[in-house]
């Protein structure tokens, strides 16, 4: 017996009510849901105690105290005398390279200007050049003859012949010379001369910068058949950095302690053969490690570029135009230059 259904609209009227209450409800509670995990709690400000006056006294009494002290070290001499005399020298080695601070070191006493030129003579580059420079240096080392021991680097390139004289002279009184930078000229009539009294005999010579020597020049420099030429020889061979300034490279160097050799870069005819070939040249240069071409870079921006040829120990050492050979000597003398980059 099938079951029957019988519509009643009170019945249906009921559902309608229970189903519309329902849905009420859940959204209610949908609502509260939503807001409880989606409102953020009020923060609690946080309460700022007082300073304590005490504790603000005593760091502005600090504050107060460290600015008395820095303005008594202001005013107050370093106590560079009262250190230890090698711990003074080293301070005072470090402006060898600032000339105008070492001048202004030599005329604050007659203690501390020993202490400068005992400290900074044996780094500092000394150049002369001008008439001014090399009369001055000239008189300087009559007036204090026992400073030339001092003297471990020297540029002497004096503009006119009449004061190469001077230049020698002060080339014989400087016999500890370690880095030496002269005009071919000035240095064959220092080595060649024919009065013995006027010859140089360097013994301490390793670094040698030549500007612009003429192949006749080189004649004699490197001869020993004439007298005199013996003792130029003598003083070639115990050189060790080598660095010619002019178009003239000799095709045979008989140097056995030469270790780094440098000459102008040449770009129209390619004159790295030439490098390649003294390295091996055993016979005459046993010694050669590393050979430097230096020239300018192309481009007239950018700093100094380094080239390492392949298979070889030749670098070619571009700088910008604006460099000069002083100051590429100044910076070998100092420890910077391409004398100790390219030596690796």
């Amino acid at each position: 017996m099938e079951d029957s259904y019988t519509y009643s609209p009170d019945s249906f009227d009921l559902e309608i009510k229970w189903v519309g209450s329902c849905i009420f409800v859940v959204s209610i509670m949908y609502t509260f849901l939503i807001s409880r995990l989606t409102i953020v709690p009020p923060t609690i400000p946080t309460m700022i105690a007082p300073p304590d006056p005490k504790r603000t006294l005593r760091l502005r009494s600090m504050h107060a105290d460290l600015e008395n002290r820095k303005r008594r070290i202001a005013r107050t001499p370093f106590p560079l005398l009262d250190l230890p005399p090698e711990l003074g020298l080293l301070i005072l080695s470090h402006t060898a390279e600032w000339p105008e601070t070492f001048a202004n070191l030599a005329l604050v006493s007659r203690k501390i200007q020993g202490m400068a030129y005992e400290a900074c003579l044996p780094r500092m580059p000394i150049r002369l050049i001008s008439e001014v420079h090399v009369q001055s240096f000239d008189k300087f080392l009559l007036c204090k003859p026992h400073l030339a021991a001092y003297v471990q680097h020297l540029w002497v390139t004096p503009l006119h012949e009449e004061y190469y004289p001077a230049a020698i002279r002060i080339l014989k009184k400087c016999k500890r010379v370690v880095s030496l930078a002269l005009n071919g000229r000035v240095l064959e009539e220092a080595v060649t001369s024919p009065h013995v009294g006027y010859r140089i005999r360097h013994k301490r010579c390793r670094k040698l910068t030549l500007l612009y020597t003429a192949r006749d020049g080189w004649a004699s420099l490197l001869s020993s058949e004439f007298p005199g030429q013996g003792s130029a020889l003598q003083f070639m061979q115990q050189i060790t950095h080598l660095r010619l300034v002019g178009d003239v490279v000799p095709a045979h160097l008989p140097l056995p302690s030469l270790r780094v050799f440098s000459y102008a870069l040449n770009r129209n005819n390619l004159n790295l053969v030439h490098g390649e070939r003294m390295l091996k040249d055993k016979e005459s240069l046993p010694s050669l490690h590393s050979v430097v071409l230096v020239g300018e870079r192309r481009a007239g921006v950018g700093g100094v570029r380094i080239t390492k040829m392949k298979d070889s120990r030749v670098f070619v050492f571009e700088v910008p135009q604006a460099r000069t050979e002083l100051e590429m000597w100044c910076d070998n003398t100092l420890g910077k230059g391409f004398w100790q980059i390219c030596a690796d």
